[in-house]
Parts: C-alpha cells; structure tokens; sequence
C-alpha cells in the first residue's frame, strides 16, 4: 500500500502530523479564543508553529532539508491544527464558565 505514495507525501504527512508546534498552538489559540470564529485564527496559528518548527527539524539536520514540502506541511497543520483548536475552544470554554 505504501508503495504508491511519493516519498514527499510521506514526508508531509510526517512532518504535521508528529508536530508538537502544530498541536500546542492550535490547543493554545482554541483555548484563549471567545467566539467559536477564532478556531481559524487557531488553525492559521497552527499552520505557521508546524512550518517554523519543520524549518527547525530540518536546519538542525534531523531530517533532510526540502524547502518544497512546506506549503504541504503548512496545508495540513492548517487542518490539524483547526482540529486541536476545536478541543481547545471547549476546554476555555468551559473554564469561563459559558
């Protein structure tokens, strides 16, 4: 099955989904945001910590330096990241007592 995928897929993939710049800012934005509106803001958040943070992987040569796989990364940790600001919203949420 794996054998179909390019290796810059996989590489995506890996990089934002096994990004801990992804999840912390989505978490961190969805659970400081007031309206429910903000989960983009959260996502968008979530997109440029999983970019910055793949840079950083890659400069201090824990996996190899390809610059062309950072919009991808920035496309899926957009999406993780809306999915981390979601659970992060409901937890401010109910912290505020609303």
């Amino acid at each position: 099955m794996l054998r179909n995928i390019p290796p810059d897929l996989i590489e995506i993939i890996t990089h934002a989904v096994m990004n801990p710049g992804t999840i912390v800012a989505g978490y961190l934005v969805g659970r400081f945001a007031d309206q429910p509106q903000k989960i983009i803001v959260g996502a968008f958040a979530a997109g440029i910590a999983g970019v910055a943070f793949s840079w950083l992987i890659m400069k201090l040569g824990l996996s190899p330096d390809h610059p062309r796989l950072f919009p991808g990364i920035f496309v899926l940790s957009f999406i993780l990241g809306a999915g981390w600001a979601w659970p992060g919203y409901f937890a401010g949420r109910s912290r505020r007592g609303k």
